[in-house]
């Protein structure tokens, strides 16, 4: 508002001079150019009536020295008195004084008593009755010099005419002048004013919000700035100390999921290396033919807890490493069930029933697998708290299906579904629902990891039967985006082949490890020990170190085939193991297999670059163990430790 009235009164200053200055000026300008006009046209016809007047008076003295008129002069003559006998052209709307007005019609009766005598004379020649030629012309030399002295009194009062309308004219102008220069000096005594006014009502607010975006920008959400007024700028500092509220409250949430994962990805290492330790003993028990049914029952129980306890804590370490992009070929049914096994624990709880149907022919998107797993999580959790709201029965149902080159998944829920005023906001940054549960950037995120896919996210209105949110992506050509990073990490234990975790007896098969030399680089014992009693059964000769250090020491005194490497341990870790054996013994670098619970170290900047497909994820079965060391000693020890970092 404050710009638009100093926009509306910079141009009424603006356009009220030239508007005065026409109507101060412009009607003497017209007065005097009408006048000069008229005055013109007046002249130019007493001209024209003077000349042919002369001319016939020319003719006239002609005729009056012969004897007889000829015929040709006469006729010569008549023609110039019909000119001249014209009465003057008088416009009637001329600005003519009455003066001038009067003298002008004075000469025209002059004008016309001169071309009456002269066509009298004339007509009198004509008929032969040539009257006293010298009387007569006296008498028309008089009517001559009467008609001159009338244009010339005629002349006298326009000239005097256009001299007054010359000095209204400059009159007109000095004031003219002499009034800009009084506006021109009270609009500059109205600057400092106007530029008060608008520093302190738009550049103040401007400056102080583009000072706490630069703040903001430089990391510092606790910036605020005042609110000087209930206009637009006004309203715009309370919408910019609203967004840094929230923006703060929002990035105090993300630090806190931020440390939860690191913490989650250091309790992974640690839980994983008691549930390798159990599943190793487990597998040793089974492996034995002298326990029992019922011992090899508990056994086999015991190995699925941890495969369960495995799965789940791999599919968390997954969810909260996904840092980079990483575009494979993707199919959404396995993302769904991924995903469905991260919220799974909630279904039982909360008295759930999933339903849908997952279309087994399903082709494949282009897409980041861990982000759109992500995607499919947050739906799933959205859903599971819009379904904790209402009372069983509660029924969630996942769907997917291709249609017109597009695999779409919908997750479906019979809550009250959303709200017609929310909806249209929905898919905003900080739009929340949840209160302070919720950071309003769950649906934001998804979304736009939806359409960097080429996809769409949308909400599916069910009238009465709760919220329908649908995931479409295309389907990936023949011919499609292959990944250049590292591929995906090893499948999980679970989906190995058939081990002895089944219940079955261990194959009784000659040794196929016999003339391997292992070491096993491990800090826990309970799961250094039951890896090297399983490979040493199976024909390895293992060797065991409890560190780094303790590991280099061995092996410069006795190289191995195979090494065994837990990343994580005191003194010297699995890292700083194979960046020593790559300055000392490249060859024994290349026989390097890592042991992690969190992969994702390897990725932090500064580490040895490592092959994805040396390294076992934490808890890994006997039976893969060894199937993987068998592969590694045949295909002679890998790369020697070139590739490239796993994400």
């Amino acid at each position: 508002m404050t710009l638009l009235a100093v926009a509306i009164a910079a141009g009424t200053y603006a356009a009220a001079l030239p508007v005065y200055m026409f109507f101060r000026v412009s009607r003497p300008v017209l007065v005097l150019g009408s006048l000069t006009e008229a005055i013109a046209s007046v002249g130019e016809d007493l001209a024209r009536r003077d000349s042919v007047l002369d001319q016939a008076l020319m003719v006239a003295r002609g005729l009056a020295r012969r004897s007889r008129a000829e015929p040709d002069s006469v006729a010569a003559a008549r023609r110039w008195l019909d000119l001249g006998r014209a009465p003057l052209a008088i416009p009637s709307r001329a600005l003519f004084s009455l003066a001038l007005r009067a003298a002008f019609a004075r000469t025209d009766e002059a004008l016309s008593r001169l071309a009456s005598a002269l066509t009298e004379f004339v007509e009198a020649l004509e008929r032969g009755r040539v009257p006293n030629a010298t009387e007569t012309l006296i008498a028309v030399e008089q009517l001559v010099r009467v008609a001159d002295h009338a244009k010339d009194a005629a002349a006298r009062i326009a000239r005097a005419d256009v001299v007054a309308g010359q000095r209204e004219l400059r009159e007109a102008v000095d004031v003219a002048r002499r009034d800009t220069i009084i506006w021109l000096i009270v609009g500059v005594l109205f600057v400092p004013a106007l530029a008060y006014v608008v520093r302190r009502r738009v550049w103040r607010p401007l400056s102080e919000l583009e000072t706490g975006l630069a703040q903001v920008a430089d990391g510092d959400l606790t910036v605020g700035i005042p609110v000087r007024g209930a206009d637009e700028l006004g309203r715009l500092a309370e919408h910019f100390n609203a967004m840094t509220r929230i923006l703060r409250d929002r990035a105090e949430e993300q630090g806190r999921f931020a440390a939860a994962g690191e913490l989650l990805a250091g309790v992974a290492h640690e839980v994983n290396n008691p549930l390798m330790a159990i599943a190793a003993h487990a597998e040793n028990r089974l492996a034995d033919p002298a326990i029992d049914a019922e011992q090899r029952g508990e056994m086999t129980q015991i190995l699925r807890q941890v495969r369960r306890a495995t799965k789940l804590l791999r599919g968390l370490l997954r969810f909260v490493r996904a840092t980079e992009r990483e575009v494979t070929s993707v199919n959404l049914n396995d993302v769904v069930r991924g995903a469905l096994d991260l919220v799974s624990y909630r279904f039982g709880v909360d008295e759930i029933t999933v339903g849908g149907q997952l279309d087994a022919h399903l082709p494949a998107v282009a897409g980041d697998a861990i982000k759109l797993e992500q995607v499919v999580v947050n739906l799933l959790s959205n859903a599971i708290d819009a379904l904790h709201a209402i009372n069983p029965p509660r029924r969630l149902t996942v769907d997917t299906w291709v249609e017109d080159a597009r695999v779409s998944v919908a997750v479906g829920d019979n809550g009250k579904g959303v709200a017609p005023e929310i909806a249209p906001r929905l898919f905003r940054p900080f739009a929340t629902t949840k209160g302070r549960r919720g950071t309003g950037l769950g649906l934001y995120i998804s979304r736009q990891i939806a359409r960097e896919a080429g996809g769409d996210l949308a909400l599916v209105a069910l009238p009465g039967l709760g919220a329908r949110f649908v995931l479409t992506l295309p389907v990936v050509a023949a011919s499609g985006p292959r990944s250049s990073t590292p591929s995906p990490p090893p499948p999980s234990p679970s989906a190995a082949s058939p081990s002895l975790a089944e219940g079955a007896q261990a194959p009784q098969v000659a040794q196929p490890l016999a003339g391997l030399r292992v070491l096993i680089v491990e800090d826990e014992e309970g799961v250094r020990g039951p890896m090297a009693r399983y490979l040493t059964r199976r024909g390895a000769v293992v060797d065991q170190a409890a560190d780094g250090i303790e590991g280099l020491t061995r092996l410069r005194a006795q190289p191995a085939d195979v090494v065994l490497v837990d990343l994580r341990m005191p003194r010297m870790g699995g890292i700083d193991l194979f960046a020593q054996l790559e300055d000392e013994h490249p060859d024994m670098a290349a026989r390097v297999l890592f042991l992690s619970g969190d992969v994702s170290q390897l990725a932090q900047s500064g580490n040895t670059p490592v092959p994805r497909e040396r390294v076992l994820v934490k808890p890994v079965e006997l039976f893969e163990l060894e199937r993987r060391i068998l592969e590694f000693a045949r295909g002679g020890g890998g790369e020697g430790g070139e590739g490239g970092t796993p994400g």
